[in-house]
């Protein structure tokens, strides 16, 4: 039997492609037990679907991939998103930080509309996929039980983050064997390994409006805004979620723990020598309203303590207290691997792929949509929005090609 449409990845994008073709003559292929496991863990359980807002500021949620993904997003917005899921019985609300959830707060809900929107599409599931070819017009694509043939094909495999529950780089392989270039994958959304061992007595301590500068061999490469967390192996949090697509082992990040530059808060400590030099040092350090272990943590950097007077500190002193107040600096070590990042960086590069339509500009028919692409969105739904918006581009491409064939 020849297929109209083959599908490989019976995850979040290859779900919501079926569930938007028109032709009931098409095929998931899932290497799994069953489809959508990874969306099922998706927040938490809660199924972060989206995020609300402007699509403008969408764009700039992507990296540097703002003009690649436009397109796709313009076209299927978290509008469509939201309308699709409701539509299918799946009521959704917007949390304060602009997350969009089910009402229910259940991945299972989201993941129940999706089968039933691709009700007439066949599944089958446990069917790695070995191989893919050309042949005589039709797509071929091998399993250990047998081969299938189709006119158009997906690969909406995903990339490598969470390993066990399917994601292991089978789309880079596949796209590879037809003669796509891959850039190098590596964890994205992760938290970062540190080589200053001692920030982990700060684990689970969190600071809003954290400012990071990112070094790369001393210069400076960026600078990031956001809210950071402690963790037992360095450090995690949005500032560095987002901003893990950047960094690589050695890389350097200087933390500012205060909101004023280095040069105001010297400032405003020599202000207060000079009118309160016989105070110990606690009573400028209260006024920052930091964690005590923290706190203590730049002290023993800087070699100060608490109980001197201000108007004993050395300038030395000083010195290492504003920098590691304002530019404390910490090494990392490694990025968390695949097992935690929650997303893949890299994937088959957008420069061979049509974004309006997701098809290859390689072979007629062949379409690759969400995380096995060089996409890779911030914390917040921004990536299973891409996963939603590429794939139904890819759906209406397919859909008006069989179209005009029927007609």
């Amino acid at each position: 039997m020849t297929y109209d449409v083959i599908v490989i990845g019976g995850g979040a994008s290859g779900l919501y492609l079926a569930a938007h073709l028109k032709t009931r003559n098409a095929l998931i292929i899932e290497k799994k037990q069953r489809v959508g496991i990874k969306l099922l863990a998706s927040g938490s359980g809660q199924c972060n679907l989206t995020h609300a807002g402007y699509m403008n500021h969408f764009y700039e949620c992507y990296g540097d991939k703002r003009r690649y993904v436009k397109p796709a997003l313009s076209a299927h917005s978290n509008n469509d998103v939201i309308r699709f899921f409701e539509s299918n019985g799946v009521n959704c609300f917007t949390r304060e930080d602009g997350k969009v959830f089910p009402q229910s707060l259940k991945a299972m809900d989201v993941l129940s509309a999706l089968l039933k929107a691709c009700r007439h599409t066949q599944i089958l599931t446990e069917k790695p996929v070995t191989a893919v070819a050309v042949e005589e017009g039709l797509y071929r694509v091998e399993t250990a039980q047998g081969s299938y043939r189709s006119k158009n094909l997906v690969i909406a495999t995903g990339g490598k983050s969470y390993p066990t529950m399917g994601s292991e780089g089978d789309g880079y392989r596949l796209a590879e064997q037809l003669g796509f270039h891959v850039v190098s994958p590596k964890p994205g959304l992760t938290g970062v390994v540190t080589r200053e061992k001692s920030l982990t007595a700060l684990s689970g301590i969190a600071l809003k409006g954290c400012v990071i500068t990112h070094l790369r061999s001393g210069a400076r490469f960026k600078a990031y805004n956001g809210d950071l967390l402690f963790t037992h192996f360095g450090l995690s949090g949005p500032v560095i979620l987002n901003n893990s697509r950047w960094f690589e082992r050695g890389d350097t990040l200087a933390i500012s723990f205060v909101t004023v530059s280095e040069e105001v808060l010297e400032a405003d400590f020599l202000a207060l020598v000079a009118s309160d030099g016989e105070k110990p040092l606690a009573f400028f350090l209260n006024r920052l309203v930091l964690p005590d272990a923290l706190l203590s943590l730049v002290l023993s950097k800087a070699s100060v303590a608490r109980e001197v007077k201000l108007a004993n500190i050395t300038r030395a002193q000083r010195r290492g207290l504003m920098e590691n107040l304002c530019r404390f600096p910490v090494e990392i070590e490694n990025l968390i691997g695949y097992q935690q990042a929650m997303v893949t960086v890299g994937g088959v590069s957008l420069d061979e792929i049509n974004l309006k339509t997701m098809e290859s500009l390689k072979h007629e028919g062949l379409y690759f949509t969400g995380e096995v692409l060089d996409v890779d969105g911030d914390t917040g739904g921004y990536n299973l929005q891409w996963a939603f918006s590429s794939a139904w581009c890819a759906a209406e491409a397919i859909n008006k090609k069989l179209e005009g064939v029927k007609t």
